[in-house]
């Protein structure tokens, strides 16, 4: 019989028994594999690993062996005390099997650790307030094992883990869950290969086994140990095989080790163009990117390069629903300035339901079933937030915001709009590919208003949602419309905002000011967020803590940017304020989502054009600040700004009205900056205002060492080299579900 978790259950669970601060994250991790957790029946744990060896072998090595002596395990205690007694014994009886089938090999072996009395490196505490250690692992070398950083064993170089408890504490499934579930988050990070991850849960009678992949996780019923002995002997060979695809990791990602076990080098096989195998090797000296949790798009980015040098990013995800998948919205850019490009994919490299075993009995509800895809696309440069002058950030934002406004003519909404999906062009880039707009993952064709189009404050990351998005937190469901093209465009600003006050012009983090502490604390719970965020763009008082905290490299060309950017996406916001009251108790049609926004969107390539006017007069002041400090270098005379623009406020109002509407393909909408200018580097004096004088040629982008905090991590990993944090951010809850990082505690 079925049985499930309901949230009911995890809440009574969490106030009757969590009272120390390590028991309240486990309950967090617990909470992040959803409400509903199954447990099988029977049939499933004696359905595994049927074909590592044959039931002859394992009847002989319980007759022979010495180890199940009258019905039961010798080494196991009877009646013990303490859950301690166990560990030793589960190691030997561990390491007996492993020695008894010949498990490992010359180029993978396979030991059994009690951790007790061997050093395990725990995982970093990050968002979970905790650290965790199993009680016995299985320590792994091979293709896809390496140990970790100063310790010769942690989550990077095991193939399973083990709890060990008392028979009489058997029935707190949860705790069980909520431990098993830190391991497999550790291991699904430290081995990004992995398909999925399982643990076994031992007591002196009985076992469990948990699973996790990326629809949630399922866990067994008790397996007696003693009575089922052939049963558990065929759990651990499989906990323990060197065999990687029965252990759960994709073998088309293999790497070489080196006389240390570390990894030297590595290759990663996927289809081509032309529906070949193709082999390309990973960049080692750069990480790959690795989301966060464990139910979800478990997306990684691996840097990889072909025989010829060339860079790529290949992208590893899992999706589930009716939406279109991310490779048929990016072969509609192909082509297009300002948009990832696509060079292949590969679709339905697995399912999780394939590695659960029959989950009919489960019902529809219990799991999502995932599919796995893998997108190969041109490199880019770094995000956003590396950069190093004004140009640079003003030239990329344009360029993605002109790209957003091309996916629109495809139907295409992005949804995702953060620094992270925001990357800069190659070195000399042209107008149209200074940024580049990356991640259509949860994107969906606006033509379509299905359920997953619903605007929706746990898609996308927190910091850079618009206002109506955050407010979906309070709405009834018949009020949601689809999120839309003007909840993207206000991400731009969110964006822009949070680049204008966390960093200085020169890309150097920012001093502490009011405004920058405004923009860091986005991330919080809509409820907050969304209160913050409407102060931010309707409060005078904002206005003038922009005058006064603002980086005077940034002030001359975007101060006015900013205050008008942030009076028009406040215009914009309010008027959905305003449609949305006006239908508000309107009944739901069943089968139709609503569309209280119709009016506004008709209006798109106004909208579009405004904004990218903003932007093309803020572009022409930049550039003219670099040629006046540039003539000043040189001891020539340098013209003034205003032979060239007026200074106003109103001067970016009156360029929008001249800018063409966007077009529908792809032409990008004219500037006022394709007139012939002298441009300078982008490493040439920082921006000063004009009345001040200029300092000799200030040093280069700041060394490694001097770069802004990284975010822990258990929150990122490295990214390759077109992904970057939010490098100003140090807490690692900053992120809604489904965000490329995600914050897996959105239900507090």
């Amino acid at each position: 019989m079925s049985t499930f978790f309901s949230s009911d259950d995890s809440t009574a669970f969490a106030t009757h028994t969590h009272n120390t601060m390590e028991e309240m994250a486990l309950n967090v991790l617990a909470q992040e594999l959803g409400e509903n957790i199954p447990e099988t029946d029977d049939a499933w744990p004696t359905s595994l690993y049927h074909d590592l060896t044959e039931a002859t072998t394992i009847e002989g090595y319980l007759e022979k062996s010495g180890e199940y002596l009258d019905g039961r395990w010798a080494r196991m205690p009877a009646s013990p005390k303490l859950k301690s007694e166990l560990c030793k014994s589960l190691c030997d009886l561990i390491s007996s099997v492993l020695q008894h089938f010949r498990v490992s090999r010359s180029e993978a072996t396979r030991q059994a650790v009690d951790i007790h009395t061997t050093p395990f490196k725990p995982a970093d505490a990050g968002s979970t307030g905790m650290f965790a250690s199993p009680d016995v692992v299985v320590k792994a070398s091979g293709p896809s094992f390496s140990p970790p950083k100063g310790a010769s064993i942690g989550f990077s170089n095991v193939s399973a883990c083990f709890i060990t408890k008392l028979d009489a504490e058997i029935d707190n499934v949860l705790d069980d869950l909520a431990q098993t579930t830190a391991f497999a988050r550790q291991m699904f990070f430290h081995q990004p290969n992995r398909f999925f991850v399982r643990s076994l849960v031992v007591t002196e009678h009985h076992a469990r086994l948990f699973h996790f992949d990326r629809s949630g996780a399922q866990y067994s019923p008790l397996i007696h140990i003693h009575d089922d002995a052939d049963q558990f002997v065929r759990l651990i060979l499989g906990l323990c095989t060197t065999n990687e695809t029965t252990l759960g990791l994709d073998d088309s990602v293999q790497w070489t080790t080196g006389s240390s076990g570390s990894k030297i080098s590595g290759t990663l096989k996927t289809v081509g163009p032309d529906d070949t195998v193709v082999t390309y090797d990973l960049v080692m000296n750069e990480l790959p990117f690795v989301r966060t949790g464990i139910r979800g798009r478990g997306t990684i980015c691996w840097p990889v390069k072909n025989a010829s040098g060339d860079r790529f990013v290949v992208k590893d995800h899992w999706i589930a629903g009716s939406g279109a998948p991310e490779y048929e919205l990016l072969a509609e850019a192909k082509g297009l300035p300002g948009l990832c490009q696509m060079v292949s994919y590969e679709d339905n490299r697995a399912q999780t339901k394939d590695l659960r075993g029959n989950t009919k009995a489960f019902g529809n509800d219990t799991s999502f079933n995932r599919r796995a895809i893998r997108i190969v696309m041109k490199a880019y440069g770094p995000s956003i937030e590396k950069f190093s002058c004004v140009e640079e950030v003003l030239g990329a934002l344009r360029d993605t915001i002109a790209a957003h406004r091309v996916l629109l003519s495809r139907d295409i909404i992005h949804r995702d709009i953060s620094p992270n999906n925001i990357l800069r062009g190659p070195p000399g880039a042209e107008k149209g590919d200074r940024g580049i707009l990356i991640d259509l993952d949860i994107a969906f064709k606006c033509h379509q208003m299905i359920t997953e189009s619903r605007a929706d404050f746990k898609i996308g990351t927190r910091m850079f949602q618009s206002l109506m998005v955050l407010r979906t937190w309070e709405m009834e469901r018949k009020d949601i419309s689809a999120q839309d093209y003007l909840d993207d465009l206000e991400g731009f600003f969110w964006v822009f905002s949070y680049l204008l006050f966390a960093y200085k012009a020169n890309g150097k983090r920012a001093p502490e000011s009011s405004m920058r502490e405004h923009v860091l604390s986005w991330h919080q719970i809509p409820s907050i967020a969304y209160a913050l965020k409407h102060t931010f763009i309707y409060s005078r008082r904002v206005a003038m803590d922009a005058e006064k905290d603002m980086d005077e490299g940034w002030r001359h060309a975007c101060m006015d940017l900013f205050l008008e950017f942030r009076d028009y996406m406040g215009k914009l916001a309010m008027e959905k304020e305003d449609l949305l009251r006006k239908q508000r108790g309107e009944p739901e049609v069943v089968g139709v989502l609503p569309n209280k926004f119709s009016s506004l969107l008709e209006k798109a390539d106004e909208h579009y054009g405004h904004v990218l006017g903003l932007f093309d007069v803020a572009l022409k002041k930049a550039k003219q600040v670099q040629k006046t400090d540039l003539c000043r270098e040189k001891g020539t005379a340098a013209p003034h700004p205003s032979s060239t623009f007026v200074d106003t406020p109103s001067s970016a109002s009156v360029t929008a009205k001249n800018t063409p509407t966007a077009p529908s393909q792809t032409e990008l909408p004219s500037s006022p900056s394709d007139q012939p200018t002298l441009t300078t580097p982008c490493d040439t004096p920082r921006l000063m205002p004009l009345t001040q004088h200029i300092p000799s040629r200030s040093p280069k982008r700041r060394s490694e060492a001097a770069e802004l905090e990284e975010p822990p991590a258990d929150v990122k990993r490295a990214c390759p080299p077109n992904r970057r944090s939010l490098r100003a951010v140090v807490d690692p809850t900053l992120h809604a579900l489904n965000s490329v990082y995600q914050y897996c505690i959105q239900w507090l």
